[in-house]
């Protein structure tokens, strides 16, 4: 047995020494959209309901209607994922899985929306508001090739309560502004495959940072006079997280985990979208720009924070296409009378450059409405 656990530990360190370092930074979000996922993961110009308490909060006001927002779910993982589920249950050989794994990006995500409502016309025609509270879980370990294991793993729950109001001759101008309280829980940074093999406890490598705490974010929508292509045009710009995104000003919620949780750091953001009705053969086809993330984009380049898409809605049925961060995105969205379905597959960069390390995910949401 114990030649065994020897020459267990003497291929993966050989694996580890073989090979180069990898660069891996992540970036991290509360909640993520499958709808706007689909359409190159723009959200600030385009956002609706829950959406726009984790990016635009000004957009609550363009919402279509009044909504209570029954359970939410969304589920998500990567192409990387199920092959290496695939693979040990085709072969059965956990070392060897573990080895095909090495600088293969793995990701997992989960989270709900439950309850939520949204109120058009709050107090007056000129406001908008809307409460509500979600949870959810992300992963996305690696094996990189320098022989270190980076278990990133967030959790975070709380509510979020948006307020926006319409300003201007012909409501050309909205503002809002979000309050989310949440608390926070992550993973250690990492560790190395010889410091685990050597008899680390693993939840003692993986044990990071909890936090509770309150931050706003501030946005604007406005709707220009301009008409290119009969399309109706709308700048959007916010700021995330004023506080810093730390939510440790409140309290610790788990002693034990003395670090701090994983930051969303202060970020600014920028787009601009044209929308026609009644374009070919589409009610309605929406196109969008977007430079997002800048300031929570930590070491990253600026094409990391690009996004485009479209989304063209045909009766029930919403199709959408663009690109993220230089990799292609699809969805297909059904809105039924009471049950919302949104698929979407979208490339995220995990590298701090476009084209280092792409993480293709696949992504399915269901939201059951009245």
């Amino acid at each position: 047995m114990k030649h065994t656990l020897n020459i267990l530990k003497f291929s993966l360190l050989s694996m580890a020494l073989s090979a180069s370092a990898l660069a891996y930074s992540p970036i991290l979000r509360d909640f993520h959209s499958v709808r706007t996922a689909g359409m190159g993961d723009i959200r600030y110009t385009v956002g609706e309901y829950e959406e726009n308490f984790f990016a635009n909060p000004a957009r609550s006001t363009e919402n279509p209607g009044n909504l209570l927002q029954l359970p939410q779910l969304s589920f998500e993982t990567s192409s990387g994922t199920i092959g290496s589920i695939s693979s040990l249950i085709k072969s059965g050989n956990g070392l060897q899985t573990f080895q095909d794994s090495v600088g293969k990006p793995l990701s997992a995500r989960a989270q709900m929306v439950f309850p939520a409502f949204y109120k058009r016309h709050f107090w007056t025609d000129d406001w908008s508001f809307g409460i509500g509270a979600f949870v959810s879980a992300q992963t996305i370990p690696v094996l990189s090739q320098s022989g270190s294991i980076d278990p990133t793993t967030a959790i975070a729950a709380g509510p979020v309560l948006n307020l926006s109001r319409r300003l201007l001759s012909e409501d050309r101008l909205s503002v809002g502004m979000n309050l989310r309280t949440e608390v926070r829980a992550s993973s250690n940074s990492q560790f190395s495959v010889q410091e685990f093999l050597s008899g680390t406890n693993l939840s003692s490598a993986v044990t990071g940072g909890s936090g509770f705490g309150a931050d706003f974010d501030l946005g604007a929508s406005f709707r220009p006079h301009w008409t290119l292509g009969h399309f109706q045009y709308e700048i959007d710009v916010a700021v995330n997280n004023l506080l810093g995104g730390k939510y440790t000003n409140i309290g610790k919620p788990v002693a034990s985990w003395k670090g701090d949780p994983f930051a969303t750091k202060t970020a600014f953001s920028f787009g601009l979208s044209a929308t026609k009705k009644n374009a070919w053969i589409f009610d309605t086809l929406v196109i969008a720009i977007e430079t997002t993330d800048n300031g929570n984009n930590t070491n990253g380049s600026f094409y990391r924070t690009l996004h485009l898409g479209s989304e063209a809605a045909w009766k029930l049925f919403r199709l959408r296409t663009g690109l993220n961060q230089g990799y292609y995105t699809a969805g297909l969205g059904i809105d039924l009378l009471f049950l919302n379905l949104n698929f979407a597959t979208y490339g995220e960069e995990l590298g701090l450059n476009p084209g280092v390390m792409e993480d293709r995910r696949y992504a399915l949401q269901l939201g059951f409405q009245i």
